[in-house]
This record gives C-alpha cells, sequence and structure tokens, in this order.
C-alpha cells in the first residue's frame, strides 16, 4: 500500500472518532482524498509539493470543476495537511503560495413550482421522488443520500441532519402517493430509500448526477443540487412564511441562529408544513 493511502486512513480516523465529524462530512473528506490520490499518484505527504498541488488543480479546471467545488476540496486536502504538520510530518507545500479561485457571483439560483414542474416532467420515478423531496422539504443532498425507510411516518420525515442535529420536516401528500408506489415497485422493506445494489447508501455525486440530467434536459444547464434547497425557501418566502418560520422549517445550520426560532414552533412543525406546503 502506498504510504499516502495510510496517511489518509490514519487521518480520517482521526476526524471520525477525536474530531467526531458527521458521515455526511467524512463521506464527502473521503471521496476527496481518494480522488486527490488517484489524480497526483503522490506515494507520500512528504513529496507534496506546491508543483505537485498546482497539477492537481488544473487537472480539476480541465475535467471542467467549478471553482466553488475545487476551493471547497482544496480545503480538504489543506485540513490533512495541517493536521500532519502539526504531529511532526514535514511537508514542502506552501499553503501561502495557493490562492482560492475566483467564484463569481455568489448570489444562488433558485426554481419557481412551474420550473421544478418542468424538470421533474423529463425525470423517471425514482429522480422525481428526489427533487420533490428536496423542494418540498429543503432537505441537503447529503441529507437525502442517508434517508432510510424507517424515517419515514406517513407525510412525517424524522432523521439526523447537519451538525448531528434531529431534522422533523413533511412532504406532501402527492409526494407521499409517490413514495409508497416507489417502495411498491422496489419491493422495499427496510434500509436506505435509495439504496445501491449492495445495499449501501448511494454516494452525493451519484445523485447530484440523477438530478442534473432532467434539469438540463428542460433547459436548466446552471442547475446544482442546493438551488432545491434555497427554492425551498424562496417559495415559502413567497406564500408569505416569515423569516423565523423559514428558518425553523428549513433547519438552520448556525446552532445560535437555530435557537432563537425553536420556542415557540415545537410540536407545530406539520402545522407550518401543511400552511405553506
Amino acid at each position: 500500500m502506498r504510504e499516502i493511502k495510510k496517511q489518509v486512513l490514519v487521518y480520517l480516523d482521526y476526524c471520525e472518532k477525536v474530531r467526531m465529524m458527521t458521515s455526511a462530512t467524512m463521506n464527502n473528506k473521503r471521496n476527496v482524498l481518494q480522488r486527490f490520490i488517484n489524480t497526483t499518484s503522490l506515494d507520500s505527504l512528504q513529496y507534496l509539493t506546491n508543483e505537485v498541488f498546482n497539477k492537481w488543480v488544473t487537472t480539476l479546471v480541465n475535467n471542467k470543476t467549478s471553482p466553488s467545488s475545487i476551493n471547497t476540496y482544496n480545503a480538504v486536502i489543506m485540513a490533512m495537511v495541517r493536521y500532519y504538520r502539526e504531529m511532526g510530518l514535514k511537508i514542502p507545500l506552501k499553503i501561502s503560495l495557493i490562492n482560492k479561485l475566483k467564484e463569481g457571483d455568489a448570489r444562488r439560483k433558485y426554481f419557481s413550482i412551474n420550473e421544478i414542474e418542468r424538470a421533474i416532467s423529463y425525470a423517471n420515478p425514482e429522480t422525481e421522488l428526489m427533487i420533490r423531496i428536496m423542494f418540498e422539504t429543503g432537505m441537503r443532498i447529503a441529507e437525502l443520500t442517508r434517508l432510510k425507510l424507517s424515517d419515514f411516518n406517513g407525510r412525517r420525515i424524522q432523521f439526523i441532519g447537519k451538525g448531528r442535529k434531529p431534522r422533523e420536516v413533511y412532504i406532501k401528500t402527492h409526494t407521499l402517493c409517490e413514495l409508497r408506489e416507489y417502495i411498491n415497485n422496489n419491493n422495499l422493506s427496510n434500509g436506505y430509500l435509495f439504496a445501491t445494489l449492495n445495499g449501501e447508501p448511494p454516494t452525493t455525486t451519484t445523485i447530484r448526477k440523477k438530478l442534473k440530467k432532467p434539469f438540463r434536459q428542460a433547459g436548466f444547464d446552471d442547475f446544482y443540487p442546493h438551488a432545491l434547497r434555497h427554492s425551498f425557501a424562496t417559495n415559502l418566502q413567497l406564500k408569505g412564511a416569515s423569516v423565523e418560520e423559514i428558518k425553523e422549517m428549513i433547519g438552520h445550520e448556525s446552532i445560535a441562529t437555530t435557537e432563537r426560532y425553536l420556542h415557540g414552533f415545537e410540536g407545530h412543525l406539520e402545522e407550518l408544513f401543511n400552511k405553506y406546503g
């Protein structure tokens, strides 16, 4: 086994057991670092130079990876480099010479209900169900990948979201009917809702590709999965929901911000989803 593979395994073990990072974060780190290993053919972090790193970035750019994604990938790699430097490993890479790529307009795109339905018209039953769940609940793509049948109770979905926070969301009655039909057609009884052939949860990359296809066919080449989460919030705003209600329904990632809106909504989430759904 190449030395760098061992280094990655040790670092991931630290992230999981010491830092107690979420499964979604761990999957992201694991995928990025594996891609880095395969792309650079590096034998050890002791040989990671700026020349090697620049070739990695160039490869991503040539593969038309977005600047935002490249910056995210690089942040994962830098975190591992800093960890090993703290452990005393000499790594020649000069982090000060690595610049973030310009990401352009930071404003997020959202889709109207009509645009969502237009994309759904090109989707197969599985992808349609994915789109509807994300758009109706504001669910993140990483949360969607790990949905289990046991998370569902009628229209209600209860799961552990980003930051290990319990989430409670509700889908529409129409989507519940599609969910039941999907479960029956695929003979599902337990496990992950969108499981792979070996019963494991799909990767975010797999889901992202499935979601992009119908939107591209509908003429939306600029689609990215998080736009569905933003569309969920925007749709609520257009229907008159308050900022407090939106933040509670979408499950804001900032604990400090979220706690300001917890009181007064406990036990009323179903009512809110019914009101604005």
